[in-house]
């Protein structure tokens, strides 16, 4: 979805001599632990991340916000480490750590010498079952919260839009809230909140603990065994995976907003991948995507900001590795003198040609190799590869997928690329958002729709 694009990341990719991805080793552990471990013995340096089914999509109503908020919790010291020495610890091994919260999970992660990886398990499951949660601290930390908000979302006019045709573009489905949450949810929480919301889903049951790097499977699962797998077992809700309605027409949201220039956002919701029930239609709408997006032969950028001269830039994006669906995207940026209207009837009529009409063949061609060489690359990064590894198994479709995705992507024909669009990208299932400029009143009448 949209905002995932947006989510509260801050890391690194450590990059590494070309290596030999090995088989994913697995363990399951009697309270509800996971550990994936994929051995790579190019340079002693090992990637560890600790991933919990838990992210936006988990949050009630009038407390969104609060899977963001326990993330920055967890640094705030526990039973026996101090506020930030986690941390400390960590860049004293010569590693780095971090952690991301988006709609569908939870990750810490850090990158060590693979020497330390023991020591590392160790202080993460501590933490994880001792952690300190202190009126004082919760306080602090929802201040900075509200600020980053304020910053990221509520100062970007562009992200302010995306996030209230979001919250337009689904009736039911918990992605139309935003990971960082709705400012007046934020004022609301208390430490009461962090403090249910820890007991419930910060178990066992809900961690994978997943490990890419210079390690040997046997030790780490000792490790991980005497740690995290010696844990009190808790019972686990199963996750609210909603049905989302399907759209019984167009939608459409205008958002004023001090703002340099107008914006036009189309959402479409979509399906996400279920591997061996929707593998070729969903593969072939990634590749699509690709094909209107991706390279500088992008055809949205091509047709309607080179060609038409409907819009000073374009794009889309689309991720299937999510639970259950996503909402699709595409959006122009206006310039002086460019119409809302031009603008969605080109595109309209773009979306209706390239679902009647088999893609550039040469485009095609392109679009498959840029997926793949993707792919292809990530496998250089120890933390592009963990994150793979832990994204897939989090939200369900299984890490062991993983490799298939590039089958899936080699096997797209051009016929199946018209038919997904054909398919999805209709106008009857879309929500159009539109961000008018509000600086003079001239402004917002020229690029009224």
């Amino acid at each position: 979805m949209i905002l995932k694009r947006m989510m509260l990341i801050c890391g690194f990719s450590l990059m590494i001599a070309p290596a030999v991805a090995a088989d994913l080793q697995r363990a399951s552990f009697k309270n509800g632990v996971q550990l994936i471990v994929e051995e790579d013995h190019s340079a002693p340096v090992a990637m560890v991340q600790v991933w919990l089914k838990v992210g936006g999509r988990d949050e009630v109503p009038g407390k969104t916000g609060l899977a963001h908020v326990f993330e920055h919790m967890m640094f705030k010291g526990s039973d026996k480490l101090e506020a930030g020495e986690y941390s400390k610890i960590i860049s004293a091994m010569g590693g780095n750590d971090n952690a991301f919260t988006s709609t569908d999970y939870t990750a810490y992660f850090e990158t060590v010498p693979s020497a330390e990886v023991n020591r590392v398990l160790g202080m993460e499951a501590e933490r994880f079952a001792n952690l300190k949660l202190r009126d004082k601290d919760f306080q602090s930390e929802i201040k900075v919260i509200m600020e980053e908000r304020r910053m990221r979302t509520e100062d970007n006019p562009n992200s302010r839009m995306f996030e209230e045709l979001s919250a337009a573009s689904l009736r039911l489905h918990p992605y139309r809230n935003p990971v960082i949450g709705w400012m007046q949810d934020l004022e609301g929480l208390t430490i009461e909140d962090v403090k249910a919301f820890y007991k419930k889903h910060y178990v066992p049951a809900n961690v994978t603990v997943v490990v890419v790097g210079d390690v040997d499977f046997k030790a780490v699962k000792k490790v991980v065994g005497k740690t995290f797998g010696r844990m009190k077992s808790k019972h686990v809700e199963p996750r609210f995976n909603p049905i989302e309605p399907q759209p019984l027409g167009a939608k459409r949201v205008e958002v004023k907003l001090p703002a340099q220039l107008p914006m036009v956002a189309m959402t479409i919701p979509v399906p996400s991948w279920q591997p061996n029930h929707n593998d070729r239609q969903v593969a072939a709408l990634a590749l699509a995507t690709e094909i209107m997006a991706g390279g500088k032969s992008a055809v949205l950028n091509e047709v309607l900001v080179n060609g038409q001269r409907k819009a000073v830039s374009a794009g889309a994006g689309y991720d299937p590795f999510t639970m259950g669906l996503d909402l699709w995207y595409a959006y122009g940026v206006l310039g002086v003198g460019q119409k809302v209207s031009d603008f969605e009837q080109a595109y309209w009529a773009l979306m209706d040609d390239m679902g009647k009409n088999l893609p550039d063949e040469r485009k095609f061609n392109a679009a498959k190799r840029r997926l793949i060489a993707n792919e292809v690359f990530a496998q250089d990064s120890l933390y592009l590869r963990a994150k793979h590894i832990g994204i897939l198994e989090t939200v369900g479709i299984g890490a062991d997928e993983k490799d298939r995705w590039l089958t899936l992507i080699r096997q797209v024909t051009p016929e199946d690329v018209r038919d997904a669009i054909h398919i999805w990208i209709q106008q009857a299932r879309s929500t159009t958002g539109v961000l008018i400029p509000k600086y003079t009143p001239k402004a917002e009448e020229e690029v009224k729709p």
